[in-house]
């Protein structure tokens, strides 16, 4: 029983923050075996094996990264502009449009004007 609760506080003491291959994972992204690996392929039709396999892979990836950027910069970009809306502006500056008050139809019926 003893036993059972030292590594039981153990256990809980040790824990901290721990990250997984989440956003902060410093994995490559690319991928890990070459699309020119598909040069060997022995299943190819009429066209040579690098327009019909390596090619349109080495293209989708650049535009798996060009798409990535815009992302990456439209978030940036939002950011920014939530950080300008955000932000509070002096008291002084604010306009809230013209003075009004109570039962004042003076704008509406000129002809009671007091």
């Amino acid at each position: 029983m003893v036993r059972l609760t030292l590594l039981t506080f153990l256990v809980l003491a040790s824990t901290g923050a721990i990250c997984g291959q989440g956003i902060g994972s410093s994995y490559p992204r690319s991928p890990t075996l070459s699309p020119y690996l598909d040069l060997l392929r022995n299943d190819g039709g009429v066209l040579p094996n690098y327009q019909q396999f390596v090619r349109p892979k080495i293209q989708l990836r650049a535009q798996i990264e060009r798409q990535n950027y815009e992302i990456q910069r439209q978030r940036r970009a939002i950011r920014s502009l939530d950080r300008r809306v955000s932000t509070p502006q002096a008291p002084g500056n604010l306009t809230t449009g013209v003075r009004a008050s109570f039962l004042r139809y003076s704008t509406f019926y000129p002809s009671l004007n007091p």
